[in-house]
């Protein structure tokens, strides 16, 4: 099956994080969590994706398999889209509906 759907709308889009003076961001460039080998454990600040392949002797390197945001990978089988989730607000706008309006 051809992939026709750009990298940044699957859920194995896991992006690189720049630092500045306001905090971290995300680049247009990422990690594919399932092609990709993470390190043994994660560094300072780090946080990993749920269910990734890791290396399996903290001395060896990761293996990335670098993505970039926009980019469609057209042999990719693995491509799931990414699961939309709910703001706070939405979250807030939805209990105000089910309660008639009123939130205790």
């Amino acid at each position: 099956m051809l992939n026709d759907k750009p990298c940044d709308t699957c859920q194995h889009f896991d992006p690189i994080l720049r630092g500045n003076n306001k905090g971290l961001r995300p680049t247009k460039w990422a990690w594919c969590a399932k092609h990709s080998i993470y390190p043994m454990k994660e560094g300072p600040g780090q946080k990993f994706p749920a269910g990734v392949q890791r290396m399996t002797d903290k001395d060896l390197p990761a293996e990335p398999k670098i993505v970039k945001k926009g980019e469609v990978v057209s042999n990719c089988a693995l491509y799931q889209i990414k699961q939309k989730t709910a703001s706070k607000a939405d979250l807030l706008n939805k209990l105000k509906e089910q309660q008639g309006g009123r939130l205790v």
